[in-house]
């Protein structure tokens, strides 16, 4: 994909900023640091600061500092994790301070990450860092007079809203997950674990996704359940295990894949072997509900409208009982995102640019789990797929 900075995010949060009476936005959080700069942080040390006016100012470590660009951000960087480097909060005390005077913060509204209690990932997912007290405290002091204000609500709606570049960022990740999806399909056979089907598809996507038009930093997290009693439990996404998958049985992956910060969410079911008559007509029935809530991703269409659209094919098939989850959620910066959410009663509007998934199951005791997930994106004239919509049975 060819880079180019996408001014339009920028831009519109700016004068959302400007609306809502922010001066300034100071974030932490990988995810934000993506949504301001285009940068995926590696460790989590990293922040960007982004007045109601002009371009982002982003601090990392040096030692990121060549995932960073200077096209979208400001960019400084500052020593961390040497014998030769400071204290990281000595560091931070710096920098912020410089910030205060440079932007002459004394009485400045600054939006901050308060309430963000789901979070997404730095690369480096191993060991999360989030902001806590000693970064509280030190805002407190450097920005004595500052006004600190949650700017959860105004990034949450923000990033809802998809530009362009995001949709082709999303598509990418989508892309690159499913490199793991097809070798799942291709190489399933009984006789292998959960575990080993998962492994197979992270190890899939980790070997071919660095490079895919232009990817650099990619991740995958598979989930495999199988069986009559495995493939139920991906209503919770419980962890793969040793179980031995047999001739006959339903798997079920549910994959997390993220590339350079941009998020994709699919769930792909198989059997090993041949489907029997009856999961042939559970997933074709399962498929049905999900085509007909993804011609309800549509402009002005309630949230719940996806939802009802998939549960009345699924009510009509005998199997409505079945199927205990909501029918979608949103997809970005985040696996999991709050806008928008497709379950009854919901009844905010869609928008273009928002991005979903789109997933409808049902989970049978005795018989198994059928679960087919998508990402797609509300177009100006209905559903835009962003993975490849699925085929009958």
């Amino acid at each position: 994909m060819e880079r180019s900075v996408d001014i339009e995010r920028r831009e519109r949060l700016q004068a959302r900023m400007k609306e809502e009476g922010f001066d300034a936005l100071l974030c932490r959080l990988p995810e934000n640091v993506v949504y301001l700069t285009d940068y995926w942080p590696h460790h989590g040390f990293s922040f960007v600061f982004l007045s109601a006016e002009g371009e982002p100012v982003l601090y990392l470590p040096e030692v990121e500092a060549e995932y960073a660009d200077g096209q979208w951000a400001e960019v400084h960087t500052f020593g961390w994790g040497l014998l030769k480097d400071a204290d990281l909060y000595a560091s931070y005390r710096r920098l912020l301070g410089d910030l205060a005077q440079r932007f002459d913060l004394r009485r400045a509204v600054i939006g901050v990450e308060k309430s963000f209690e789901v979070v997404g990932s730095s690369y480096r997912a191993a060991e999360p860092v989030v902001p806590a007290a000693p970064w509280w405290d030190l805002l407190g002091e450097v920005f004595s007079q500052a006004e600190f204000v949650d700017a959860n609500g105004l990034l949450s709606a923000q990033r809802a809203i998809k530009t362009p570049y995001e949709l082709e960022k999303l598509r990418i990740a989508n892309e690159v997950a499913e490199m793991g999806l097809t070798a799942f399909h291709r190489q399933l056979k009984p006789g292998m674990t959960e575990a080993q089907v998962g492994a197979m598809v992270e190890a899939e996507i980790r070997a071919r996704g660095p490079g895919h038009r232009g990817a650099r930093l990619v991740r995958a997290l598979a989930e495999v359940g199988a069986g009559p009693v495995g493939s139920t439990k991906g209503t919770l996404l419980v962890p793969s295990t040793d179980r031995v998958i047999q001739e006959g049985d339903i798997v079920m992956v549910e994959l997390a894949t993220v590339v350079d910060g941009y998020w994709s969410d699919l769930t792909h079911v198989d059997v090993a072997g041949e489907p029997s008559d009856r999961q042939r007509e559970v997933y074709n029935a399962v498929l049905e509900a999900q085509q007909a809530a993804a011609a309800q991703m549509r402009p002005g269409c309630a949230f719940e409208d996806p939802d009802r659209a998939a549960r009345e094919v699924l009510e009509k098939a005998g199997l409505g009982e079945y199927f205990v989850h909501i029918t979608g959620h949103g997809v970005g910066l985040r696996y999991h995102e709050f806008i928008p959410i497709l379950m009854p009663g919901a009844q905010d509007k869609l928008v273009r640019g928002m991005v979903s998934s789109v997933e409808p199951g049902v989970y049978i005791e005795g018989f198994g789990g059928i679960r087919i997930e998508d990402n797609v994106a509300v177009g100006e004239d209905g559903p835009v797929f962003l993975s490849t919509p699925r085929v009958r049975w």
